[in-house]
């Protein structure tokens, strides 16, 4: 007899309607990690999505971007300019998941989901302003834990379209017992929503870093050492941002935040209250690029 956890696998991975890897995903991120890909290539490719390109335009005309004295553009090179491409990246990234998982999750909040998730995703790169080490976080490894970050809860998602009286019961567990949601979940069935996450971006062939920062934003420590860096992001600024009440952060509870992240991340606990502060700008940060 399979156990609930098999029948769980089995389920996900019969679900014919799950989201396919956008092919406009694989040509940003491709054309990003060229480093002889200039604003003119990645303007074409932005300009072939009509949302892309709106989103793009009013993310670098806002005045957090452009500042109040700047003239308004409506170019795309010129905004991929202005932005860099780091910040474009990030722009068509999270324009491009959050509408292929626009169907799914009927009983949540979606903007309120979606805040959170972004807060978390651009709350990872807080860190590198603050490590002891700045050569210990590479640029890759940045780039792959904003993609974590912004799909760290996706498994909920999954979770509430396909299982939703498997969620409703672990939810039910984790008030009774004040215990973090994936604490429920794991209790329950053998999996939680980080692993079922992991799954659906397996099948994606998303690199194997930001698997493993979704699967394991609430047990860092178990993802493998060469990817454990990006899992360590991704699960202290979702602690942060759950602490923070930003966004509905369906998880719940905390229960505490790994020691072993701070200390490997070359970070230090007394530096928390400067940390919130630049969250601060995160967030707004947030706003916009959810408005685009």
């Amino acid at each position: 007899m399979l156990t609930v956890r098999e029948s769980l696998e089995k389920k996900l991975n019969e679900i014919v309607q799950l989201p396919t890897r956008p092919e406009i995903l694989f040509m940003v991120d491709k054309a990003m990690r060229d480093e002889t890909a200039g604003a003119d290539r990645i303007a074409r490719i932005i300009r072939e999505d009509p949302s892309l390109t709106t989103s793009v335009l009013r993310v670098a005309n806002s005045i957090i971007y452009r500042g109040q004295l700047s003239s308004k553009i409506s170019s795309v090179k010129i905004a991929v300019a202005r932005l860099g491409f780091s910040e474009v990246q990030r722009i068509c990234i999270s324009t491009i998941l959050i509408r292929s998982f626009k169907a799914y999750g009927a009983g949540i909040d979606h903007d309120d989901f979606w805040k959170h998730c972004l807060t978390v995703g651009l709350a990872t790169r807080i860190f590198l302003n603050y490590t002891s080490n700045k050569n210990l976080l590479k640029k890759d490894e940045i780039d792959d834990a904003f993609v974590a970050g912004l799909l760290h809860d996706i498994g909920l998602l999954i979770m509430d379209q396909y299982f939703p009286e498997q969620l409703a019961e672990a939810q039910a567990l984790a008030r009774t017992k004040l215990i973090a949601l994936a604490k429920a979940e794991q209790e329950l069935f053998g999996i939680h929503h980080g692993e079922i996450g992991g799954i659906l971006l397996k099948n994606w062939d998303l690199p194997e870093r930001v698997v493993a920062g979704v699967t394991w934003h609430h047990d860092p420590d178990y993802s493998k050492p060469e990817f454990r860096h990006v899992a360590q992001m991704v699960h202290l600024a979702d602690f942060i941002c759950v602490n923070q009440s930003i966004g509905q952060a369906l998880e719940g509870l905390y229960d505490g935040f790994s020691a072993g992240a701070w200390y490997d991340l070359g970070l230090s606990v007394d530096q928390a209250p400067s940390i919130l502060e630049d969250l601060k700008v995160e967030m707004e940060r947030s706003e916009i690029m959810r408005a685009a």
